[in-house]
């Protein structure tokens, strides 16, 4: 980047405070952090702002002249246009009373002056995440409901499809709900911010099997109409007949399984934020998970120069739980490719390993990639640690295969490595055996 480009503003943030010094201290910090800030020194300057420019959010103080801070958010709520940006109030009110007032007006944060600038930011950053997380959701279903009333489903099968599908965004609403309700535990820890970038990249794969399914419809009910042609037709043509029936089965297939995809990473994303669900327990073909996980993560390698080799026979069937295997998998491979290879732009090779010993599954999964230093190496299953924050990592990927590892499958995991050695790791847990 050039060194006289201007970064990107990381968000628009009225602040609102009737004491100038107190004005000036916040809007030097925010400032200082990126973010582009707008001071208001009373409430009838900021709601004649927000008639002009839309804030990302909000900080607003309650005793002020005129119009305090709680008038201020009430007629915030109250306009259409206004009513969801959020608002948090930095107050020196510290009474109970005043607190739930102002959650009760809509407000989504209370900071309590004197303040502390790592409280500040670190509420400030975790609203916007989830402001902005918010809007993209809303975006992501008013597209697809459109695309949805455009195909004009009317099929059996894709009204049941399109069925789950809304069932698929409502669990997502509840997820992120549940982040919501959390946001105290956010604030406390500004790493558990990086959870809203987990969630942005998690619309962004969402959309795939949903734009494919969406295709899928469209094909068919261009197909059901090619049918309905030719049956009127005083002489059938077989042959047409059968294609188009045809391509209607292997549509309505390719639905079925995008919009199962969907569903799995609704359940993967839930798994991610450390939701403890139990997956049942099946008979499962191993050689079938691992190829089913590496299918998954096609678009992330397609465009690079990794290579993944498996070692695992077709005729290794267990009973446990693949939903866990997977999951493992997929965080062990996104971590080669994200740390290992350099985003993958650095060649190298994945080699997955598969054995029965006794009643155990064990696993040896390496890469050849840049491998992981002593010091960080001690911290490889720590719970949010990571060599990539400024770049979105979360720190949870390894947590999640230790916790699966070592909690649901009653297992064990290792790992050793050195700098430019690539990484090896063992994995072994107890499954029952299928002969």
């Amino acid at each position: 980047m050039n060194d006289t480009e201007t970064p990107t503003k990381q968000g628009r943030i009225l602040v609102v405070d009737d004491t100038p010094a107190n004005l000036q201290v916040l809007t030097q910090m925010l400032t200082g952090q990126n973010y582009e800030v707008y001071p208001a020194v009373n409430g009838n300057l900021a709601l004649m702002f927000v008639q002009s420019t839309l804030p990302d959010l909000i900080l607003l103080d309650i005793l002020m002249p005129d119009i305090n801070g709680y008038d201020v958010c009430e007629k915030l709520k109250a306009d259409d246009k206004t009513r969801d940006i959020p608002v948090i109030f930095v107050s020196a009110l510290a009474e109970s009373f005043d607190k739930v007032k102002a959650f009760s007006l809509g407000a989504v944060d209370y900071i309590s002056k004197p303040f502390q600038t790592e409280e500040v930011l670190a509420r400030v950053k975790t609203h916007l995440a989830l402001y902005n997380l918010q809007k993209r959701l809303v975006k992501q279903n008013e597209l697809l409901q459109q695309k949805i009333i455009q195909c004009g489903l009317v099929e059996k099968d894709l009204r049941q499809s399109n069925t789950e599908l809304q069932d698929t965004l409502g669990r997502l609403e509840i997820t992120q709900h549940d982040l919501l309700k959390t946001r105290d535990e956010l604030i406390q820890s500004e790493k558990m911010a990086s959870l809203g970038r987990l969630m942005a990249g998690f619309a962004h794969e969402l959309n795939t099997p949903l734009g494919i399914a969406v295709g899928c419809a469209s094909t068919m009910r261009r197909e059901a109409k090619n049918i309905n042609n030719i049956m009127e037709q005083e002489e059938v043509n077989v042959d047409e007949l059968l294609s188009a029936l045809e391509s209607i089965e292997e549509g309505t297939d390719l639905t079925l399984l995008n919009l199962e995809r969907a569903n799995s990473l609704v359940r993967s994303f839930k798994r991610t934020t450390v939701d403890q669900t139990s997956d049942e327990v099946r008979i499962f073909s191993v050689h079938e998970v691992i190829e089913d996980t590496i299918n998954t993560l096609h678009n992330r390698f397609k465009n690079t120069n990794i290579a993944i080799a498996v070692d695992c026979s077709k005729d290794i069937k267990v009973q446990s739980l693949p939903g866990a295997l997977e999951q493992i998998l997929m965080n062990l491979l996104i971590n080669s490719l994200i740390h290992g290879f350099n985003e993958g732009q650095n060649a190298g090779n994945i080699k997955i390993n598969v054995q029965l010993l006794e009643k155990n599954l064990h696993l040896e999964y390496s890469d050849d990639g840049k491998g992981i230093v002593q010091e960080n190496l001690e911290k490889t299953f720590e719970p949010f640690f990571t060599t990539n924050r400024a770049h979105g990592g979360s720190g949870l990927g390894m947590y999640i295969c230790y916790n699966i590892i070592t909690s649901k499958l009653r297992g064990t995991i290792t790992c050793e490595s050195s700098p430019d050695k690539g990484v090896v790791f063992w994995i072994d847990y107890p499954v029952e055996i299928l002969i």
